[in-house]
Parts: C-alpha cells; structure tokens; sequence
C-alpha cells in the first residue's frame, strides 16, 4: 500500500527547472518507490537506471562521453538510482547536463557522505538537494487525535514504509533484518571504518543515551576508542541517516553550556532493534519513554521540514552549568521558540522558569502527545 509523500509534489515541482535533482535518504526509506512515481507521468521517456548493477555501474565508471551520450538519446528524463555506489558518479551528471541540459538528470543515494564528495562538488550551481526519510507522523496521520492514538506503535517500530502495515512480529522479524543488512552490512562496510566492532558498542551506546547530553570521552572509555575515532564513527553515522546531532543554544549567556551536543536516532524502529527492547509503551518496562517522545519530536520536526523541500531549521537544545535545562529551541524562518516535550498530558504546563527569565523574548511551549501532530506540523 502506497503512502503519499509529503516530498511529491516538492520533486514535481522542481522537475525541468535546469538543475539536477540529488535524493539523499536511508536504504528502505521509500526513494526509488518516490522517484518512479513523480516520473511515471512521462512513460518510455525515462530511462531508469540501477547503479547497482554491475554493468550499469561499469558502463558509468568509465565516464565515456560517446558512451554516455548514447545512452540517453532520445529520453527526456534519467534516473540514477543508488549512485553513491558508481566511484567518481558526479562527472556524469555534470557532464550529461553540460551536453543536454533539456534532459532532467535525478541522483538517489543512501549516503549522504559518498553523495556529498561524489556528486556535490562537481554539480556546483548545477543541482537541487533534497532527503527523504522514513514515514513521517504528518504523513501516517491526518490529525492530533490520530497521532496520539498512534505514537505508543510509531515510537516502537518507527516509519520505515515497509514494515509500518505489518502485524507486530513481522515488524520486529523486518526491523532486526534492516539493523542487519543496513547498518551491519552498509555502514560497518564503509571506507572510514576500521574497527566494525566499535562502531556495533558505539550504536548501542547511543541507544541507551537518547535525550542526554553525549561525553565523547565517557564514550571513549567505554568502547576502548579514542576520542577522535568515536567523532569520526559519529560523524559517519550521522551522514548515513543513522543518527542526529544537536548543539547546545547559546546567546551571550556566560552560565550556560555552549559546546555539549544530544544525539538522536533518525527512525525509533530502527534504535529499539539495535538494543533488542519492542516492549509496549504501557509498562514499567519502558522507562525511557520519555526520551523516546523527546527523540520522536525533535527527528519529527526536522523531517517534517526536509519532506516539505525547505532549509533554514536549526535546532537545539539549553541548559546552564547550574543544570537548568529546555529540551529543544527552534530557529526556523527567522523566529526563535523553545520548547519542553511532556510525556504526561498533565505536565505540558510545565516549562522551565530559568529558560524564561533568561530570554524573555523567546516564546515557551510544553508539547505532549495530544499536541505533537500540531507542533510537528506547525
């Protein structure tokens, strides 16, 4: 069953604009079911192209311009999917753009970090970046009451498309084979890393961490690395949609906490199976429900930006050295808000007095989950 993408009518509108289209995303996210949709309109006049096939990506590798020239004669729109496995893909796109730039040129891939030194810099002025992540809560939900009806099973199996209709067991059979083959397989396989190992403690570390502030030294010590190498597996797993990285908020206050950083995990699913925990919401087993809502929000939030094409969010999180903390302040369009995630309804009210006095001008908002669809959506 096909759920409409928020990031459609965003791609549609960008086809024939003279520019390159590049999709970032997570494996299994939903880009190539995405990308053919937008394209289907113009029939046999797509050429469709697998990069993951041996003799496609051969053929690419070689960047021929004859070869290439040939290849997409007579067709108005290309598609290169999975392009960050073709070594050096970005001449290719430049170069069939620069010799007919009337074609629409569009590049997947599932990693932003081959994506970003593959294709990037050779398409500079020349293309459109988008992300596509898993499912969304405003693109599973149509309301607040649908989406505090649903959170307790979104923040248990998360959103990736193929598992979220699925019976309960299934979802968690699906969820360990995707820590498998994405996270095992993909990005243990990447260049920078040298110790797998690490990288499997480090995941699960994180796992444990979501909501709190993150030591690079403590992390260090615990997985026997140092602090350069836990940064450097960080920094890869955050470009392969793994996980996301906050900084702390910081204007001109001389007691707060400037250099710390909070890591979340881009889909929930995909954290619990790492750490093997799918128990229900509703008991005493699940402690770190309230990170898991803080998680939720604040990947939710960034996701429903990315999936409507737009830039400019940062986010943040605030606490001074006295420990007087925000959850999350948003910069998004020129306004600034901040804002404290309650699990409990009851609590929403409930907002630091100290974030308050020390930015009068910052409005302050308690979210809960009867509030979450609106304050994803805002």
């Amino acid at each position: 069953m096909y759920i409409d993408r928020a990031l459609e009518p965003v791609l549609k509108s960008a086809l024939f604009k003279n520019k390159v289209i590049i999709l970032y995303g997570p494996r299994q996210a939903g880009k190539t079911t995405l990308v053919k949709r937008i394209v289907e309109a113009y029939g046999h006049d797509v050429l469709f192209i697998d990069c993951e096939i041996i003799r496609n990506n051969e053929l690419l590798s070689r960047r021929d311009a004859q070869e290439l020239f040939s290849l997409v004669a007579g067709y108005r729109i290309v598609v290169f999917d999975e392009a960050q496995t073709v070594r050096g893909i970005g001449q290719v796109p430049k170069t069939l753009f620069d010799h007919r730039p009337d074609v629409q040129y569009i590049a997947t891939g599932s990693s932003s970090f081959d994506l970003d030194n593959e294709v990037s810099e050779p398409l500079t002025g020349r293309s459109r970046e988008y992300v596509l992540y898993p499912l969304g809560i405003t693109e599973l939900y149509k309301n607040a009451l649908e989406t505090e009806a649903g959170l307790l099973d979104y923040m248990r199996f998360g959103g990736y498309p193929g598992i979220v209709h699925e019976r309960e067991d299934d979802k968690q059979r699906d969820l360990q084979a995707l820590v498998s083959q994405y996270l095992y397989k993909n990005v243990l396989s990447l260049d920078g890393v040298r110790k797998p190992s690490t990288v499997t403690s480090l995941l699960k570390l994180l796992a444990f961490q979501i909501g709190n502030e993150v030591s690079y030294r403590e992390l260090s010590q615990q997985t026997g690395a140092s602090i350069a190498t836990v940064q450097k597996y960080i920094d890869l797993l955050e470009k392969n949609f793994v996980i996301l990285r906050i900084g702390s908020y910081a204007r001109n206050q001389r007691n707060e906490v400037t250099r710390a950083k909070k890591i979340y995990f881009l889909d929930l699913g995909l954290r619990n199976a790492l750490i093997d925990v799918f128990a229900p919401m509703q008991t005493t087993a699940r402690s770190d429900v309230g990170a898991l809502f803080e998680n939720c929000m604040i990947v939710e939030r960034m996701k429903h930006v990315a999936h409507n094409g737009d830039i400019g969010l940062h986010q943040y999180f605030w606490r001074t050295v006295a420990q007087h903390e925000m959850d999350y302040v948003e910069e998004y369009r020129e306004a600034t808000h901040a804002f404290e995630f309650k699990w409990n309804p009851k609590n929403e009210q409930d907002v630091s007095p100290h974030f308050k006095k020390a930015y009068t001008d910052i409005p302050t908002v308690g979210i809960s989950p009867r509030s979450a669809f609106d304050f994803v959506s805002r």
